[in-house]
Order: C-alpha cells, then sequence, then structure tokens
C-alpha cells in the first residue's frame, strides 16, 4: 500500500485530523510516514518536539539505550570516536533487514515494540530505507510453510552472543523467539537477517529463517523510501533495512531515534 508522507503543521500540538491520519497508516501497515512543515531551532529543540509527538500516542515508556542522551534520542550517524564507533548503525554500511532492539529481548513486554526515526539530514547519495509490516511477514511464513513458522516461534529461536565493546561494556547473550504475542496480544518480530554474530537453535531453525528472508526479499508490498529532512517513520517496530550511504561536503547524514518498551496507543 502506497500512501505519502502525512503533512504535520505543528508537531507539538497536532490536531485531531492528523492524529487520525496518522493512525490510519498504522491500522494498514503498523508504521505511518510524515513530515513536519515546521523545524525546532536546535539538537535539543528537536528532542523535545520529537517527546512531544511520540507523547500523543501514547509512547512514553522508554528504552534505556546505552548511546540516547539524557533526553533518550540516539543520533544515528557516522561515529568517529567514542563507544559507538565500529557498531554498522553508526557508519557508512549497508544495514540487512531488522526489527529494532532484536538484541535486547527481556520477554514480550520488555522489549522494543514501538519507534520513531526522524530525519534531521539526508546522505548526499544513498540511505534510503525498506519497509514492511512484520505481520505480513508472519502471513506470507504461515501460508508458505506452517511448520517454518512453527520453529521461528520457539522460545529460544535465535540467540545473538554475547559481547564486550571496545570500552569494556559487556552484553549478555540473548536468545528468544522470532515471532511472538505481547501482553495484550499483539504480534511482535525480533528478527535479523544479518549472518554473523547471530546463532539460530539448530539446522531446521535456520533454513526456516533463510525461507522467511526469501519471502521478505520477494515481497511486493515492501516500500522503498528515502526520507528528507523534517520526514519520519512512526512504527510498531517494523522490519526495516538501510542502504549503503555517502556524505559529501557539509552534508552528514543524521537520523534521530527513540525507541519504546509500548506500542502506538490508537485510542
Amino acid at each position: 500500500m502506497a500512501f505519502a508522507p502525512t503533512p504535520i503543521e505543528d508537531p507539538r500540538e497536532i490536531s485531531d485530523s492528523e492524529r487520525a491520519a496518522l493512525l490510519d497508516q498504522v491500522a494498514a501497515t503498523n508504521y505511518a510516514l510524515y513530515e513536519w512543515r515546521s523545524a525546532p531551532s536546535d539538537a535539543n529543540a528537536l528532542d523535545q518536539w520529537l517527546l512531544a509527538f511520540t507523547g500523543t500516542f501514547g509512547l512514553h515508556a522508554r528504552e534505556d539505550h546505552r548511546s540516547a542522551n539524557d533526553n533518550g534520542v540516539v543520533r544515528i550517524e557516522v561515529a568517529h570516536g567514542g563507544g559507538r564507533v565500529g557498531y554498522i548503525p553508526y557508519t557508512t554500511l549497508r544495514i540487512a533487514w531488522h526489527t529494532d532492539g532484536y538484541y535486547n529481548y527481556h520477554g514480550p513486554d520488555n522489549c522494543v515494540r514501538g519507534m520513531i526515526l526522524h530525519c534531521a539530514a539526508a546522505a548526499s547519495d544513498g540511505g534510503e530505507n525498506r519497509l514492511l509490516d512484520h505481520e505480513l511477514a508472519y502471513l506470507r511464513l504461515r501460508d508458505a510453510d506452517e511448520s517454518a513458522l512453527r520453529l521461528l516461534i520457539h522460545p529460544e529461536a535465535m540467540t545473538i552472543p554475547e559481547a564486550t565493546d571496545d570500552s569494556g561494556r559487556f552484553r549478555a547473550a540473548n536468545a528468544g523467539p522470532v515471532f511472538f504475542l505481547d501482553d495484550a496480544g499483539a504480534l511482535v518480530m525480533r528478527y535479523t537477517a544479518r549472518k554473523r554474530n547471530v546463532v539460530w537453535r539448530d539446522a531446521e531453525t535456520r533454513a526456516a529463517a533463510d525461507k522467511l528472508l526469501a519471502l521478505i526479499e520477494a515481497e511486493p508490498l515492501t516500500r522503498r523510501l528515502k526520507l528528507a529532512p523534517g520526514q519520519g517513520l512512526l512504527c510498531n517496530n517494523v522490519l526495516h533495512d538501510r542502504s549503503a550511504f555517502e556524505d559529501h561536503g557539509d552534508s552528514h547524514r543524521s537520523l534521530c531515534r527513540i525507541r519504546f518498551n509500548n506500542r502506538i496507543n490508537r485510542n
């Protein structure tokens, strides 16, 4: 389903019609695209606008991410120093299909279920995203191979091994299902298409994951876009990827991300 970004006159105080338009998009695909018609004055103001905007949709349970600033906002941009160096999101490299926070699962109600990704500055070349409703991916796999789906529902289907970064911070191994239901009965997906630093429960589960990826890649309802400054994605942690990009001159791609442990409130 194709739709244009919904224009938002003032993200700090959106109108009933603007909110309804975004919620209609979420109802159809689990994500909505928007475009702010006004811009904040500086980075801290942008953070506050993002928090006000997401709060309108009941997104308050912010993830405690190690790279977040005091407002809970992570800047996705090329890192040249500090603890983010070496992590793929903070480089110009391609990022494979994934849902956010797949390495930080602590049960159906303590995981990333909502997210905003807002473009502050676009790359000179590249940096496009593909989007796909995770519920549609579930249905495609169920219809194609129900036994593969059962393997990916297993509570230890996918494990992200323990890791220690260059600053000495340790992350324990993180195991969980690919598909599961949260406390409200909503479908959630925890997934990465990366080939390294991911362990599938057994050969059959790895084959099921390969089948899922083939279905994702072949899906005709995938949406491809490149966010422009002021545009963004509001979603229930849908599948997405990122193409490689280049920055030229004074142009430096910068996206703002806030992740939440709750979903968009449609009431």
